[in-house]
């Protein structure tokens, strides 16, 4: 996702390199996919899922600081960033208080409003979901992304001024990467179908969905004689069908993979990573907007834009080393 943002040359083979979809579906679905393993885990303890609203809490004040620290930074510090921020610096007091309900996100500081989005919705549908009510919030959720796909966002962003920005992801289309995550972690767990559905089926279903994935993958490249979808179909904003499909093919390849060689992408960096995700996440915006702000003899000319972008993951991994250190010093003295 960071070289991603950074740009090309490498983003050239890495976005969408695995056919129509992008590494957001998967920061969604792995978040709902996590988020109901430990709301069934939590349930008796926490029934009303009170945890998952104060981490929404926690990534809203990461949001904001983010906010507020690039202001400052362009106001005080490097002139360029207030690009980012004309409607905010322009309109103050309305902005900032659309800005704080999260309702105006300025470009790439989209990404954690919508999670703390759902993270609140999933607080109240999750406990239903660990209680066994989980095709119905599934078809909730499926229903809501088809009404999506008809144009509700532009309903509701005809009701602000023409300078807010609601940011990039449909809400009401992307929460369905989310809850069908939670969805399919919750039949996992609830159903234990590990021990339910026979050996055959599962094989066959994985065979069908590596199959799905590789024809995607091919059409993506235009390397089958067929005309690429139109942009109904695998729209990024309104989280498109084709674009919804291509991914859970490949999250059902993916989990053929860790069925049968669990050993195979378990990698220790990627772990200490994602322990740490939110100030990695954070962290990560901040050294984007730096980057875009770089000098173009640097921003757009070999070496510099790999060797750079490469140095940013490994300050992430750095910064995601430290605090994974100093939080289990502080949980051994505990």
């Amino acid at each position: 996702m960071t070289l991603d943002h950074f740009g090309k040359p490498i983003s050239s083979f890495l976005y969408q390199c695995f056919g129509f979809f992008s590494a957001a579906e998967g920061f969604f679905f792995l978040s709902g996919f996590v988020g109901i393993f430990a709301a069934i885990s939590k349930a008796k303890k926490d029934p009303n899922a009170s945890w998952m609203r104060l981490r929404a809490l926690r990534i809203w004040k990461y949001h904001i600081l983010s906010l507020m620290s690039l202001i400052c930074m362009g106001i005080f510090l490097f002139p360029g960033l207030t690009t980012f921020f004309k409607s905010i610096i322009s309109h103050p007091f309305l902005g900032s208080f659309l800005s704080l309900a999260l309702i105006h996100t300025p470009a790439w500081l989209d990404v954690l409003p919508l999670y703390v989005f759902l993270m609140l919705i999933g607080s109240y549908f999750f406990p239903l979901m660990a209680r066994g009510r989980i095709f119905p919030v599934w078809f909730l959720s499926f229903s809501l992304w088809l009404i999506a796909q008809l144009g509700l966002r532009q309903s509701v962003h005809d009701l602000f001024p023409n300078w807010v920005y609601h940011g990039f992801f449909d809400l009401a289309a992307w929460q369905f990467i989310y809850f069908s995550g939670a969805a399919i972690g919750a039949w996992w767990k609830k159903h234990k179908l590990a021990e339910t559905v026979p050996h055959n089926s599962v094989r066959l279903i994985s065979i069908v969905a590596i199959a799905i994935t590789l024809f995607l993958f091919l059409w993506s490249r235009e390397w089958i004689p067929l005309p690429p979808p139109s942009a109904f179909w695998i729209d990024r904003e309104h989280l498109g069908p084709l674009r919804y499909l291509n991914f859970i093919v490949f999250a059902l390849s993916i989990c053929f993979i860790v069925r049968t060689r669990p050993g195979l992408l378990d990698f220790q960096l990627t772990a200490t990573l994602g322990k740490r995700s939110l100030e990695v996440y954070t962290a990560h915006t901040m050294l984007i907007y730096l980057w875009f702000i770089t000098p173009a003899s640097i921003q757009f000319q070999t070496p510099w834009n790999v060797a750079l972008p490469l140095f940013a993951c490994v300050l992430l991994w750095l910064l995601a080393t430290v605090l994974e250190k100093r939080f289990s010093r502080r949980h051994a003295r505990l």
